[in-house]
């Protein structure tokens, strides 16, 4: 008999779980027991759970999903599958639909290859750590756990997003579209293929839209967020306001402005703080934003009297430090926003819907909104790793670390991190000088390509 995969002490990463299908964490083993936790952890013992079920365009989502629907099942849990969904969109069905759980199958802006899970708790927010920490127990410590008959997988439900769609086209009440105002919309061939497009044309927008047949394996294949150069083509092609791209799960986006010039998380934390704060809409004039913002962005909202508070990186511990100060606006510079008083998580759709308005309202271009955003040159190097090596153990690439940050001393900000999602380790630097960040940037990822790399 074939012993069981052995499956890592800690499920989760950033932005829940991540790897390989087939292979653990997501092994078929472990994806039926993942649904099993989740089915005895989420509810309150009182009545079946029920659980909220979406997934992104992946080849491998209906396999993941079916094992997690498994142990769901299995568990005693009442499963609504809605096919293909964002993951705000089951983020909004999930609270509003009074749901115990929900469950997004994602990698988010990775390969095709990839798959992951991200769980919802009731309120439409990431399970946070104390929550992981007890799924992960029940997946690796319980001896005792034997898997479940297979069973008749749920029938998708038609409709389930119509809710999610009504709020975000809400976002555009009150607000005359002028006939003349075009846009383009890049979904990543990923789970916004349908909403967006959607969404727009509900609010009288009539999309040009790029990438949006998928066919598993095409989501963010050289498009969506991380690959916006065919957006900025159309965009300046078409003579476009500006255009959005998405990424494969929908929760974050960037932009390109009428000319085709990149719109980062940053320009747009700023132009929907200034418009929020307008509107009433930003408790203790603050927001929040990672590590990884740029210290333009700081200095820019000081302007206008808006402090910015750093956390670390990913859209849960933005929620979290959100939530912690009492604060309605905050994001990554990747383009994952949250806008409190809409969704708890990071809304794509939401965001375009909020920087399309602006424009329309003010007339302005996009560029001009954020023309007072000075950012210092910054430069981000990642390198593929075999393992996640704590630092301090890594000496060669600690000491470069260190002398990069007295080089530059209170003129910048050395920030080297191991990515949640990938095996990657990420060497940012922020500096007054380009090519002297980009020397200490190419140094130490030499360094950690030496000691660390594949």
């Amino acid at each position: 008999m074939n012993a069981p995969p052995v499956m890592p002490m800690t499920l989760f990463g950033t932005d829940g779980v991540r790897g390989i299908p087939g292979t653990p964490p997501l092994d078929e083993r472990t994806l039926i027991r993942l649904g099993v936790a989740i089915a005895r952890t989420l509810g309150d013992n009182t009545a079946p759970v029920r659980v909220c079920l979406g997934r992104d365009t992946r080849e491998s989502g209906p396999w993941v999903t079916g094992h997690l629907v498994r142990g769901l099942v299995g568990a005693g849990a009442t499963v609504t599958d809605g096919g293909v969904l964002s993951t705000p969109a089951v983020a909004c069905v999930t609270r509003d639909g009074a749901y115990d759980a929900g469950i997004v199958v994602s990698a988010s802006h990775n390969p095709f290859r990839d798959n992951g899970v991200k769980v919802f708790t009731r309120s439409g927010e990431k399970a946070d750590d104390a929550v992981e920490s007890r799924l992960t127990a029940a997946c690796v410590l319980d001896d005792a756990f034997s898997l479940p008959p297979r069973g008749e997988p749920p029938a998708e439900s038609a409709g389930l997003a119509d809710g999610y769609l009504a709020r975000v086209t809400s976002l555009f009440e009150g607000l005359v579209v002028p006939p003349d105002f075009r846009l383009a919309l890049d979904c990543a061939n990923g789970a916004t293929s349908s909403l967006a497009p959607q969404a727009c044309r509900d609010v009288g927008l009539d999309p040009i839209v790029l990438h949006d047949q998928p066919d598993g394996r095409n989501i963010n294949l050289e498009c969506g967020s991380t690959h916006p150069e065919d957006l900025a083509r159309v965009v300046v092609k078409q003579g476009c306001r500006l255009g959005a791209a998405f990424d494969g799960d929908g929760d974050r986006v960037v932009f390109v402005d009428h000319r085709g010039v990149l719109v980062d998380g940053d320009a747009v934390l700023l132009i929907a703080a200034r418009r929020l704060l307008a509107a009433g809409r930003l408790p203790h004039r603050g927001i929040v934003a990672t590590v990884m913002s740029n210290i333009g962005l700081e200095q820019a909202l000081r302007v206008d009297g808006i402090a910015m508070h750093r956390c670390a990186v990913g859209d849960r511990a933005v929620w979290s430090d959100m939530t912690r100060r009492g604060l309605g606006l905050g994001g990554e510079q990747s383009g994952h926003i949250i806008v409190g008083d809409h969704l708890p998580t990071g809304d794509g759709l939401a965001t375009a819907m909020l920087i399309m308005r602006a424009v329309i309202e003010t007339g302005c271009e996009l560029s001009e909104l954020a023309a007072d955003l000075i950012q210092a040159p910054q430069v981000l190097v990642n390198v593929r790793v075999r393992e996640r090596v704590p630092l301090t153990d890594v000496p060669a690439v600690s000491r470069l670390v260190t002398a990069a940050e007295r080089q530059l001393a209170d003129a910048g900000r050395v920030l080297v991190r191991y990515s949640g999602t990938e095996p990657l380790l990420r060497v940012m630097i922020e500096g007054p000088d380009q090519a002297v960040i980009q020397g200490l940037a190419d140094e130490i990822a030499a360094q950690v390509h030496t000691d660390l790399g594949l």
